[in-house]
């Protein structure tokens, strides 16, 4: 065990797997499977149609997010709603694996980068790592890819519904309110064509887990214009339903 030393202390790495935390020993009422979705309003009606059963409480300053256990199509899972921002939902993930939870998929919104139309689903390939959270679990790397065994799930999915996606790699950031122009710009020509605030460190923390991650998301916001546009990408009901729904399918098969 060692500390890859660096000047810039975010690219300091320690290869010791053990912390002085650690994830919660593994609970045998928790699935193998996780749905996770930022969408509260799509997962109360999830909860609707396959009540469940309240199995933990992953609880925090921000609140509590219960975990439910149900069964769909015969498959047990268990679902939450996530929390925003890398370093939040790094440690909300690093205590499901923890848990028991093998594989997580999660579906959220981002903004895009290029002129996708608003509400378009988007298979995200690889994470560029401009985060935090992800350099505590991997050591400094510009891109993470994504477990090919989830994103093949979810594309085999969007294939059998004929649903039209984008299959790209997507911007993770921390940095909200420094999205400038010169870097939409610059991360569009390294190949990025959307924009979140988690993949990467969901990514990176089950890498390091030996967990499993996949990841859908919808056109939002549009930065790539004149003039920002949020295109009311919050309100987009239609789209975060579907995207759950599609989501789930191919947990499932999972």
């Amino acid at each position: 065990m060692s500390i890859i030393r660096h000047e810039y202390p975010i690219l300091e790495y320690s290869t010791a797997c053990d912390a002085v935390i650690n994830p919660p020993p593994a609970d045998p009422q928790f699935p193998r499977l996780c749905l996770m979705t930022f969408f509260r309003e799509a997962l109360d009606r999830l909860h609707e149609e396959y009540p469940g059963e309240v199995i933990g409480v992953y609880d925090s300053e921000m609140g509590d997010f219960p975990v439910l256990r149900t069964v769909v199509g015969g498959v047990e899972l268990c679902t939450i709603q996530a929390v925003v921002g890398s370093g939040s939902i790094a440690i909300m993930a690093d205590w499901l694996y923890g848990k028991g939870v093998e594989i997580i998929l999660c579906c959220g919104s981002c903004g895009v980068l290029a002129d996708i139309p608003a509400g378009d689903v988007i298979l995200p390939v690889r994470a560029l790592r401009d985060e935090g959270a992800s350099y505590h679990y991997l050591p400094p790397g510009r891109f993470i890819e994504l477990d090919e065994k989830p994103v093949a799930a979810l594309r085999k999915v969007l294939d059998t519904r004929r649903v039209p996606y984008v299959e790209c790699a997507t911007w993770t950031t921390d940095g909200f309110y420094r999205e400038t122009r010169e870097m939409v710009d610059y991360r569009t020509a390294e190949g990025c064509r959307v924009v979140e605030m988690e993949c990467a460190a969901m990514a990176a923390v089950a890498r390091f887990r030996g967990k499993s991650f996949g990841q859908l998301l919808y056109s939002g916001d549009i930065l790539s214009g004149e003039v920002y546009d949020d295109r009311d990408w919050y309100n987009n009901h239609s789209a975060r339903e579907r995207l759950l729904r599609l989501t789930l399918e191919a947990l499932v098969t999972l």
